[in-house]
């Protein structure tokens, strides 16, 4: 078992580390040239984050962002009754269905892709890592850019672990310079794999606190290069989104270490995280496809945040073709919905009660741009809602109110503001709802995670995926899946417990 899981890791370090130089990110150098090059180690750092990033990408390019969309349709934030890519049989039909984790499903790279390219970021950034810190190598005159370039390695595999503790039960904890012959990593759980991207994000914040530098543009396609002060803010905001989106049920979400949520946010983003999609190495596929009405509509659970006498499913009645549109003094309705008249390519026999009207409008610039320019991976508002609510969590509901106040649901939305001394379950549930409007679709499975560590995804819904069928095989490991109701135990799959649907 040793060798193979030594095989398989190897395969991530060199295999994998050199395809996505190569191939994605064609400019970077090989690897061996890299690592005998000091200041070629940026092109690693680059090839690094072309990984963590390609599972966004959609479309002509690569498939990781499929994963992103599927998780969106069992948060019932999305619907669909269209079936390429097992679109609706394996994440959408109601009853949840088991999982197909086999060698026979044919669309087994909708989550091995992410697993592969996220091990891989991990593989590239390792490198880097164990060249300056353990081997002592500088980079840049008098080692001008040492700290910066290691700043950006610790990122690239902070954010790679932090999406696979979070979407997966299980992954390997590989240290840079680690031997891999003499230590052999061991899949872990999720807990002990965010433990491993808080680690490096804190690394991070460290090093942009004490140095000062400005990110080499090759690295993120950012409007601008990044500062130092830039990087320990967003470092900060995704190590509280890591935190808090690692839970998997209501009870790991109230053990969650919230003082240590708002400590992160207190030095969180101030600004929106975008990067430039240029419809190859940068691309975010769930965003950019958001105009095609016709391949996926908003489900009606997202409009009920600002229309609650709006149905919680459409008729199942197969003769009914259209239901009025919703009324709401939320101003985000019409700002980022569109309500469309068609509804003639739903599948009525797969489920007529998962049509709907409305769809995301919100990105529609973008998408009439074809899907190339400026896109939101991460909100600003996200660090005042993950700050509201740690407060809220650590008693401090009032001062989690103010922050409601001054956010986007008063100055967007233009709804009243919260009375103070409302109820911190009330709070809460506001908080929830800012947070499928206004973080609409940006981080990967977003409003998947935000369900699951509140019991509101439907009963069989899987809570996180199994490691993939594929490296199963390779590391000669029994076969195993989550999801459908019959395996419904509140671990790895859906109890039901809070469904939406029932409430």
């Amino acid at each position: 078992m040793k060798k193979l899981i030594i095989i398989f890791f190897t395969m991530s370090t060199l295999l994998f580390s050199c395809a996505e130089l190569d191939v994605v990110n064609e400019n970077a150098p090989d690897t061996d040239r890299v690592l005998s090059t000091p200041d070629d180690l940026k092109g690693l750092v680059a090839g690094s984050f072309s990984s963590l990033y390609r599972a966004f990408i959609g479309w002509n390019t690569a498939d990781g962002f499929y994963a992103n969309v599927h998780l969106e349709w069992t948060a019932d934030h999305v619907t669909m009754t269209n079936n390429f890519r097992a679109f609706w049989s394996q994440f959408k039909v109601e009853p949840r269905p088991a999982l197909n984790n086999t060698l026979s499903f044919g669309d087994i790279d909708l989550y091995g892709e992410p697993y592969r390219v996220w091990f891989a970021a991990v593989a590239n950034a390792n490198d880097v890592i164990n060249k300056i810190e353990n081997e002592g190598v500088e980079i840049g005159t008098d080692g001008s850019e040492t700290q910066m370039v290691l700043a950006a390695a610790h990122f690239a595999r902070g954010m790679a672990y932090g999406y696979l503790a979070n979407l997966f039960v299980e992954a390997a904890i590989v240290e840079p310079g680690q031997d891999l012959t003499a230590n052999p990593p061991q899949l872990v759980g999720y807990q002990t794999v965010i433990d491993e991207s808080l680690k490096s994000l804190d690394r991070v914040i460290e090093i942009s606190n004490a140095n000062t530098f400005t990110l080499d543009p090759s690295f993120i396609n950012t409007p601008a290069p990044y500062t130092s002060t830039q990087m320990s803010k967003l470092a900060s905001t995704f190590a509280a989104n890591f935190l808090v989106q690692n839970a998997r049920t209501a009870a790991e979400n109230t053990a969650t270490n919230w003082t240590r949520v708002l400590n992160y946010t207190t030095n969180g983003m101030t600004e929106d995280y975008v990067i430039v999609l240029d419809g190859v190495n940068w691309d975010h596929g769930l965003i950019g496809g958001a105009g095609l009405d016709w391949y996926w509509r908003v489900d009606h659970r997202i409009i009920r945040l600002m229309d609650p006498a709006y149905p919680k499913r459409f008729t199942t009645d197969v003769a009914v073709n259209s239901i009025p549109a919703a009324v709401s003094d939320d101003e985000r309705l019409d700002l980022y919905f569109k309500y469309e008249t068609g509804l003639n390519f739903f599948n009525t026999s797969r489920g007529a009660q998962l049509r709907s009207h409305y769809r995301v409008k919100r990105y529609d610039d973008l998408f009439n741009n074809n899907s190339l320019g400026p896109c939101p991976f991460m909100y600003a508002e996200a660090n005042k809602l993950l700050r509201a609510e740690a407060l809220a969590r650590t008693n401090n509901v009032d001062g989690a109110i103010n922050i409601l106040n001054t956010a986007r649901r008063v100055t967007v939305g233009e709804l009243s503001p919260i009375a103070l001394g409302t109820s911190q379950a009330q709070v809460l549930e506001t908080i929830f709802a800012e947070r499928d409007l206004e973080l609409l679709w940006t981080d990967y499975g977003i409003h998947f995670k935000d369900m699951r560590r509140r019991d509101a995804l439907q009963i069989g819904t899987i809570l996180h995926f199994p490691v993939p069928a594929n490296v199963l095989a390779v590391l000669q490991l029994p076969f195993y899946t989550f999801g459908g109701v019959s395996n419904a135990d509140g671990v790895n799959t859906a109890s039901g417990s809070n469904s939406w649907l029932n409430n």
